[in-house]
């Protein structure tokens, strides 16, 4: 069999950098420099950020046209505007306790515990290169060190909308094509977390029409999974074990009031091709912990079709969102086997906020404080109330990974546009799982808290 490897992480990054800087270079007699959406929603200003916000000043000498201020990260600006960089740094610190009744524990005796841990420490650079380029690199720093995000885009492409290549995130599901930043609570749900890809090598194209209220996104990728057994290792570059072809389509039914009105649908499919050893699992909706209580361990298969629907709702400080997943593969001696899941929540800020979405790529990028918290003012930031209820089942003929249930209680406090107290709450039952460790009646109990920066 086959067994095709990617290149390791500096070869592609080197790559990219170099590709950037060709791509760029080749678009340096553009008429005119234009700001995407993308770079118009991240650079508003925010009175939030104060605290930092009076960076402003330019470099001495030789590098006297480079501009050096604070706009949503820290910015660096060529005077003649045909490279600007923007850096943006991610801090999260997590606790929380993990308690399980005798059938868990028997199965998992390392679970049940106190745990606290630096579970997020990235840096980001954005940049833009003369008029229609830009680029993303983005380094984890926290568990083990990996590359995230390493990817250049062509804007404006006639037909193609905008033409993304390297290593990012397939478009497909609500939850798994937003960022982690922006989650209503401390991880995605079971569904997302087994269901839905991470990040992988590959080339897609995404626009939007009907003045926003349509997105389309379509990409080809080279799926890297990993069998690692470290914290984020579904977006860890691997051993290849194949390549997906996937798609996703949003619209808005309604919007209204600037957004704070708003009815969202979706659908993304996702064929896949193997040559290699296939495993779906989940951990149960934390951080805290890498161990999966549903896995169907590794088995062969030839190909596999997925499907995802989404819709949300968002009514002023209300907001409910739900999911559908199915996942089907032809494994090899075990016949067609079918993994599917469903998640919904509901939110509620009692501040007044609404939940902020970018129509420029149909998802949402998280709550925005009207007043930001401070002693001495009227200003107390967002407080929001959630709660989520979550299902998946990798058990099907002769696969047995387990069928899990999660409820979570959810209470978040976002003092600033920069920092976040986040609460959680989970109750997990186990069922039905044969795939060693074998789990019937499991029941777990999770309390987590993290204090996050995001600057």
């Amino acid at each position: 069999m086959l067994d095709i490897r990617p290149p390791p992480d500096w070869i592609r990054l080197t790559a990219g950098i170099a590709l950037a800087a060709t791509l760029g270079a080749a678009l340096a007699q553009s008429e005119s420099q234009s700001q995407s959406a993308e770079d118009a929603k991240l650079s508003e200003d925010s009175d939030s950020k104060q605290w930092w916000r009076d960076v402003d000043f330019t470099l001495p000498g030789a590098f006297a046209d480079w501009h050096i201020f604070q706009k949503d990260g820290l910015r660096v600006d060529r005077g003649d505007g045909d490279l600007r960089l923007k850096f943006n740094a991610n801090l999260w610190v997590d606790g929380g306790r993990i308690g399980t009744n005798d059938a868990l524990e028997t199965a998992f005796p390392d679970l049940p515990g106190t745990y606290a841990m630096i579970s997020r420490a990235r840096i980001t650079m954005r940049g833009w290169a003369f008029a229609k380029g830009d680029f993303k690199i983005q380094v984890e720093f926290a568990q083990t060190p990996q590359v995230k995000d390493s990817w250049f885009r062509l804007r404006d492409v006639p037909y193609l909308g905008n033409v993304r290549l390297g290593n990012m995130r397939e478009p497909y599901s609500l939850q798994s094509a937003g960022g982690g930043g922006n989650l209503t609570f401390l991880d995605r749900p079971l569904p997302t977390l087994a269901l839905a890809p991470g990040r992988n090598i590959g080339l897609a194209a995404n626009d939007t029409a009907f003045d926003d209220r349509m997105t389309w996104a379509a990409g080809w990728f080279w799926n890297t999974g990993s069998f690692g057994e470290f914290f984020g290792a579904k977006d860890a570059v691997d051993q290849s074990i194949g390549s997906d072809l996937v798609a996703r389509v949003t619209g808005l039914a309604r919007y209204a009031n600037e957004g704070r009105e708003l009815t969202h649908l979706g659908l993304s499919l996702r064929r896949q091709r193997f040559h290699d050893q296939v495993q779906t699992r989940a951990t149960p909706e934390t951080w805290l912990t890498d161990e999966n209580l549903v896995d169907t361990g590794q088995y062969s298969a030839d190909s596999g079709t997925h499907v995802n629907a989404e819709f949300a709702i968002v009514s002023g400080p209300w907001s409910f969102q739900a999911e559908y997943f199915q996942s089907s593969f032809n494994a090899s001696g075990k016949g067609t086997v079918r993994f599917d899941g469903i998640y919904g929540f509901a939110s509620y800020a009692f501040t007044g906020e609404s939940r902020h979405y970018d129509r420029a790529t149909g998802v949402f990028d998280g709550l925005r404080p009207k007043r930001k918290f401070e002693w001495g003012s009227e200003g107390w930031g967002a407080w929001e109330v959630a709660l989520r209820l979550s299902h998946v089942d990798l058990s099907d003929g002769a696969i047995r990974g387990g069928r899990q249930t999660d409820v979570t209680a959810g209470l978040n406090w976002y003092i600033n546009d920069d920092s976040r107290l986040m609460l959680n709450y989970v109750h997990g039952r186990v069922n039905d799982r044969s795939v060693p460790p074998a789990v019937d009646g499991g029941r777990v109990n999770i309390f987590q808290a993290r204090f996050a920066i995001d600057f």
